[in-house]
């Protein structure tokens, strides 16, 4: 996480956030890796976080709003699971369901993240849940580039957007 000289957290979302968070839904993990990984995991900024956190959401609303049952939420992780084949160990159920279920703002669920595990195994979570519900939605690129930008704007409320050059996303 970025820190000022104050002590307090910074986060900046950028262009290059919102270029890779394409990358990685557009044309899969391996050209996000070549072309970001390196990058955004040296980088001290927790604003690509940030971003993801946002698309998840608002990819969860896609699929689970207007209304949903905990047994739709159990089958939609059950089934990416499966999906996932020989690495479903990488998605840990119960994160899974506890994020969904606390981000979708289930009064009946009392958990808070990290949901007595690790950012990592909540973070891993959030990206194979949203690469799934993307793909389920069959959004076409527009419609992500929207998604994309959609959720760089609610994170403004959360951290400081920097406008840098436009990038065309």
């Amino acid at each position: 996480m970025g820190v000022n000289m104050t002590g307090s957290f910074t986060s900046h979302v950028t262009d290059m956030h919102l270029e890779a968070l394409l990358a990685l839904l557009v044309e899969g993990p391996e050209e996000w890796l070549e072309r970001y990984g390196e990058t955004i995991k040296n980088e001290n900024n927790v604003g690509y976080s940030l971003l993801i956190y946002h698309a998840f959401n608002e990819a969860l609303r896609l699929r689970f709003s207007p209304t949903y049952t905990v047994p739709q939420i159990i089958r939609f992780v059950a089934d990416l699971r499966l999906t996932l084949k020989e690495y479903a160990h990488e998605l840990d159920p119960r994160v899974a369901e506890s994020l969904i279920r606390y981000s979708l703002g289930d009064d009946a669920f009392t958990g808070r993240p990290p949901f007595g595990t690790d950012e990592v195994t909540v973070m891993r979570a959030q990206l194979l849940m949203l690469v799934a519900l993307v793909s389920e939605e069959e959004l076409d690129e527009a419609e992500l580039v929207k998604l994309v930008k959609d959720s760089a704007a609610l994170a403004r409320n959360r951290g400081v957007v920097e406008q840098g050059q436009d990038s065309g996303v």
